[in-house]
């Protein structure tokens, strides 16, 4: 594509010509431009956005009738939804300091262009310019066909930006995506209509899809390069042998753990090079070679060649010094760091060996042999690079003890370690090789897996330091990709997932639609809770908050000021736990959000501002030393700096803040809580206005994470004394308390590698203090010991423990909320671990899932929960324990949907919890139309059911009809016991047809009152009792209910089969036998089939299985034992007749709710019994021969075909005059 018509011609002719290469057809509207508050008539708003548009084109429109070069309908006259796409160009012009328009800009642009023009789609086409260059920005807003007002009033559309994009030299992956905008002509694919136009350019749009392809790539490259790399301390045949672990799969771990670090640590320099804070000669391979390197050896070789590819010189030379030596070191010296930016001195001026003078110091340069001109690559790095601080760059290697990590090394050999990573693995030319062993699946996309160097890769794809949101997304790579990729990687080394997370892409990661909405509901939540006095009704409370929360503008309380201040407040005394965070997705969600929330509430910072700085007085007036008092003004000075505008964008402060006292994460994997801290890193980078004018181009170092994203076992608690369940109880540990407090907020924003040292010395000390106290107090001595062992600061290790007073200084949260993971106890889990488990947790019985510890631990740390976690937590009834644990917190939300997670395969929902809601709100989702609200319904409901299932699909009403069959009934398990039949399949060698052993039952043969004869036998051996049980068991006359179906199957055998498992076999435990045929009745009746289905069918499952658990649950009312009800059962024994059968029907209603039918004259059960008595004539049915027991049936069918039969005259009024209870029962 030709961009440089935008440059060599007007605008409204290039577009133009642009859309022309396109091959879209266009009809042209107008040619001169028009303004923008002229053109946006209701949606102009007069503000700083709208005020950068310069010029408004209506370019054209695209529909049906430009396709076939007719002409369009005015856009005046389009008064419904119209299928066609308006074209509009726009000029801006720069914003101050000549900064490029913000993706928020352009979409508040777009979002009003299309809410102006609603009946039709709308793209926009932007030009604007910086002092150096031209660019072009391409909005698509997406078309919407339905609202959610219930939630958050109207609902703001997407907008996907292709954005500054250079005119002149545009980025390959805005060239890739341009040409893909390119419309086929001919062909399957051939685009001949507005319809196929818009999927074809929404597919183009779809960042999911290139999330997808990205991943794809370089998942490749993450199995390919672990095979390839080699990392010090690497495992040895003894470090297996203590694990019980071989060694092959211990060297991988040890791989891939170190290359994901790379990976970590490459790709934030990769975002953050996007604003232009790290050279782009570093990634260019004609640069390298050309001014840097001495020497680099780009591509895989063999033979006589191998042996350089394992110098791996770009990765030390260049990454090891821009990690470890530029990014991790300020560039000159001040007055509270006194390190600067060198290499280190090998040897000393008369060329005597200087290796002393720097040993152990990581902060300096290594590998001056390996460049052209030393001094001139760390000029490079100075006139650019800011030091960054917050622990990402931070040297792993421990040389005082010669243990290294990271390698960051001249003298490897003497520590005999290696490092590899070729220099292929970042430039290597395309090339195929096997990773079906990796991935563990065998087919030609991994047999011939293409492979490429990683910043190959990442030069292909245009990247965005912001991260995308629900309604406002770059068509780029954010860093919310981070989490996706990661989160996946991770799984695929951990030994509980590595086996599914190689088999399936982005299954692990949370979708960012899940996550905005149990952000947006939880915050909802805690803020109902938060404030006492809102002066609102509940329905408007809820839809206001809706409103602060979705992305619409507009603050929903701006008029109440002193409310306005106290949801501030509120928001920054919120304390939010992730307690399985991995790589970040729910604390980022959290974090946007309340960003978001305060920007509305507090457009220009003045009440965050207060806030943050009387809480750093009231810590002063608090303090217990002078020193702190003194203290104050440095950090109010540290506020006004966070604040100040011309620094930082508002968010910056906003997101500092949030993280440093609000959100607080954990994972297993010290890998994981890195990734998480990363985005956090990212977040606040973005927000920060390089300026080389000033001191580290004006970029503020970034806090310390360590004490807000701990590695740790979330599962694993300590022992306390049961009359000390709080730490720091008592006035000398509260003492020590705030010490420690005030040491870790220093650590919080300490730049300097000494003054972390010195605090980290000094909270190392406070632990052991504490710890001590604890003694004194009564605390096991291992407790104390392992609560002062814990150190936040080591980025290689995981607490066995965790405790959120102890680590966070929290005592309880206002929300947890998280994706726990979902493992089985028969995943591998250690024994000792399982032990711990079943004495700590009431839900670890049988064969337990951690997600179901979490639940139980997010419980006792929170009143609001909001998790996602498999979808069997609603009605297995092995998870009854935590639904009451759940219940008796209050569940406000359940969610249930289909494909949650893409590719997953579990099924899973949301709950979110809240002890002051009474009613459930109930809803759906799916990723076309989202989330749908079904209907509220009373939280107690759920303790009415059996197991205390969440049913998800009984409405209100309902449950009364469900409480009435319960009442006064008995469970159907206590009057008759349960059991499967043979053990075996329908092909076992037992199975015969030459009158062999026993007659056969199977599933099939089974139908509602009769069971079909067929010529089949089992040769049974009762000796083997574990296959086919005992004799006994078989013995008629039994009740046999088949075990598959969507409704209950229910027939008498008379004649001692024996069934196959799948046919339940049901003997009374005490009783007449007369009673089977009783409950026979009961069992096939539409009443009990309407309750078994609504207690327990949930799903569309097609052919569900029906357990035994369930069927005992079924309630029975002791009306079994009626005469009417057993003779109508044998006759429908002998012969079905659906007549007869809606006489059953009628009848067992009639027992069930005898009161309620006489109430309305509709009870039958004395006219069905009479009309009975007249044809039976005192004769039992069971005397009487075939013949006669026809000639009864042809008798009753006749009496009960007449419409003037009492019976039948009342049954034809049941729906009329029950239309609460009857007819939704005979209507199922």
């Amino acid at each position: 594509m030709k961009l440089t018509h935008f440059k060599d011609i007007n605008f409204l002719p290039a577009i133009k010509a642009l859309f022309k290469e396109l091959n879209v057809p266009m009809n042209y509207v107008a040619d001169e431009p028009t303004t923008a508050k002229e053109i946006l008539k209701d949606t102009y708003k007069e503000n700083e956005t709208f005020r950068l548009v310069d010029d408004v084109y209506f370019v054209g429109m695209v529909d049906d009738a430009a396709f076939e070069g007719n002409q369009s309908l005015e856009t005046e006259k389009i008064k419904s939804d119209y299928d066609g796409i308006l074209i509009f160009g726009i000029t801006l012009h720069p914003r101050p300091n000549n900064l490029l328009p913000t993706r928020s800009q352009l979409a508040e642009i777009s979002r009003a262009f299309n809410r102006e023009f609603y009946y039709t789609p709308v793209v926009l086409v932007f030009k604007y310019k910086d002092d150096q260059k031209n660019y072009l920005a391409f909005a698509n807003t997406e078309r919407l066909k339905y609202k959610q007002e219930w939630r958050e009033g109207e609902k703001a559309g997407k907008v996907s930006l292709l954005r500054d994009i250079d005119i002149q030299k545009p980025h390959a992956g805005h060239e890739r995506i341009i040409a893909e905008l390119q419309i086929p002509l001919t062909g399957r694919n051939a685009v001949d209509s507005f319809a196929k136009l818009y999927n074809y350019w929404q597919e183009v749009f779809n960042v999911s899809i290139l999330n997808k392809k990205f991943y794809q790539e370089l998942s490749n490259w993450y199995f390919w390069a672990i095979n390839h790399v080699k990392f010090p301390s690497e495992p040895t045949i003894e470090d297996a042998h203590r694990k019980e672990a071989n060694l092959d799969d211990l060297i991988k771990e040890h791989n891939a753990t170190n290359v994901i670090r790379l990976l970590t640590r490459l790709l934030f320099t990769w975002f953050i090079k996007e604003k232009k804070l790290v050279p782009d000669e570093l990634f260019d391979l004609d640069a390298l070679q050309k001014d840097i390197l001495n020497e680099i050896s780009p591509y895989h070789e063999n033979g006589m060649f191998k042996d350089a590819n394992k110098e791996s010189v770009y990765y030390k030379a260049i990454l090891q010094n821009l990690f470890f030596a530029s990014l991790n070191c300020p560039i000159e010296a001040d007055e509270t760091d006194r390190r600067t930016r060198g290499f280190r001195e090998l040897t000393t001026k008369s060329g005597k060996e200087a290796r002393g003078k720097h040993q152990g110091i990581d902060y300096l340069m290594r590998y001056e042999e390996y460049f052209k001109d030393s001094e001139a690559f760390l000029d490079l790095m100075n006139k650019s690079v800011p030091f960054l601080n917050g622990g990402l760059f931070e040297c792993l290697d421990d040389k005082e003890n010669k243990i290294l990590l990271d390698g960051f090394s001249d003298n490897l050999k003497g520590y005999k370690e290696q490092l590899i990573v070729p220099d292929y693995l970042f430039f290597g030319a395309t090339e195929h090789v096997d990773l079906s062993p990796e991935y563990g699946v065998k087919n030609k996309g991994t047999k011939q897996a293409a492979v490429k160097g990683l910043i190959n890769i990442l030069h292909s794809y245009k990247f965005t330091v912001t991260e995308n949101t629900p309604v406002e997304e770059d068509v780029a790579l954010d860093p919310e990709l981070l989490g996706k990729v990661f989160e996946n990687l991770l799984a695929s080394y951990n030994p509980e997932t590595k086996t599914t997370a190689r088999k399936q892409t982005g299954s692990f990661y949370t979708p960012r639609e899940i996550v905005n909405y149990m952000v947006d509901e939880s915050l909802i939540a805690y803020l109902k809770n938060a404030i006492k006095d809102w002066n609102l009704g509940d329905e408007e409370l809820d839809q206001k908050l809706h409103q602060l929360s979705s992305f619409d503008p507009g603050n929903p309380f701006a008029e109440d000021e002193k409310l306005t201040k106290q949801i501030v407040k509120a928001i920054d005394e919120c304390k939010i736990l992730d307690p399985a965070c991995g790589s970040g997705a729910f604390p980022m969600g959290i974090l946007q959000k309340m960003v978001h929330m305060l920007q509305k509430l507090d457009p220009e910072n003045i009440i965050w501002k207060e806030v943050q700085k009387n809480k750093a007085k009231q810590a002063a007036d608090d303090a217990f030393e002078i020193e702190d008092k003194e203290e104050r003004s440095e950090r109010l000075r540290e506020i006004d700096e966070a604040f100040d505008r011309s620094i930082n964008d508002p968010d910056y402060a906003r997101k500092l803040y949030l993280i440093e006292n609000c959100i607080y994460g954990v994972d297993i994997q010290p890998i994981a809580t890195q990734i998480s801290k990363l985005r956090f890193f990212i977040s606040l980078v973005v927000d920060q206005r390089k300026n080389n004018d000033k001191p580290n181009f004006g970029i503020r170092a970034l806090p310390n994470l360590e004490t807000k994203f701990v590695a740790a076992n979330t599962l694993i608690g300590i022992d306390k004394p049961k009359d000390q369940l709080n730490i720091f109880d008592g006035g000398e540990i509260k003492k020590l308390e705030s010490q420690l407090k005030k040491v870790r907020h220093k650590l919080f924003s300490a730049r300097t590698k000494d003054t972390k040292l010195k605090y980290r010395e000094k909270d190392e000390e406070l632990r052991s203090a504490i710890a001590d106290e604890l003694k004194q107090s009564g605390w096991p001595n291992d407790t104390a010991e392992k609560l002062a062992a814990w150190d936040p600061y080591d980025q290689n290790a995981s607490s066995t423990f965790f405790d959120p007073e102890w680590m966070f200084d929290v005592k309880a949260f206002d929300v947890v909320i998280g994706n726990p993971p979902y493992i089985n106890t028969k995943s591998g889990i250690q024994s000792a671990f399982k032990k711990y488990y079943k004495e700590r947790y009431n839900s670890a019985t049988g064969q337990f899932d951690l997600f179901s510890l979490f639940i139980e631990l997010s419980l006792e740390h929170s009143k609001i929960l909001s998790l996602i976690v498999p979808k069997p937590i609603i009605n297995n009834e092995n998870y009854e324990v935590l639904r009451r644990l759940i219940n008796d917190c209050g569940v406000q939300t359940l969610v249930t949907g289909s494909n949650i997670f893409e590719n997953a395969g579990v099924e899973s929902c949301i709950f979110i919890t809240n002890p002051n809601t009474k009613k459930t709100r109930i809803e759906h989702f799916n990723f076309t139309r989202g989330f749908k609200h079904l209907f509220k319904v009373a939280s107690e409901n759920f303790n009415k059911l059996p197991f205390k299932i969440f049913n998800t699909l009984i409405y209100p009403d309902e449950y009364e009809i469900i409480d009435n069959i319960q009442r006064n009934s008995v469970n159907l398990e206590t009057i008759i016991e349960i059991f499967r039949g043979v053990e075996s399949g329908k092909k076992d060698k037992t199975i015969n047809s030459n009158g062999q052993g026993h007659e056969l039952l199977r599933g099939e043969d089974l139908s509602q009152f009769k069971i079909q004869d067929t010529n089949l036998w089992i040769d049974a051996d009762f000796s083997n009792t574990s296959k086919f049980k005992t004799k006994e068991l078989y013995k008629s006359p039994k009740l046999c209910i088949r075990r598959v179906g969507n409704k209950v199957t229910t027939a008498i055998d008379l004649k001692n089969k024996v069934s196959l498992n799948t046919v339940y076999n049901c003997h009374l435990k005490s009783g007449n036998h007369e009673n089977y045929w009783g409950l026979c009745a009961l069992l096939n009746s539409s009443l009990i089939n309407y309750w078994f289905f609504k207690v327990y069918i949930l799903d569309d499952v097609l052919f569900p299985y029906q357990r035994v658990s369930q069927l005992g649950k079924i309630p029975i009312k002791n009306v079994y034992e009626d005469s009417v009800l057993i003779l109508l059962s044998k006759i429908l024994h002998f012969n079905r007749d659906s007549l007869i059968n809606a006489i059953v029907d009628s009848v067992v209603l009639n027992l069930y709710f005898s009161d309620h039918m006489k109430e309305r004259e509709i009870d039958v059960l004395e006219f069905v019994e009479r009309d009975m008595q007249k044809v039976m004539h005192g004769r039992e049915f069971d005397s009487l021969d075939d013949a006669e027991k026809e000639k009864v049936i042809e008798q009753l069918h006749a009496t009960w075909s007449d419409p003037e039969n009492e019976a039948v005259k009342r049954m034809a009024q049941f729906k009329k005059k029950s239309p609460d209870i009857l007819k939704p029962i005979l209507e199922s």
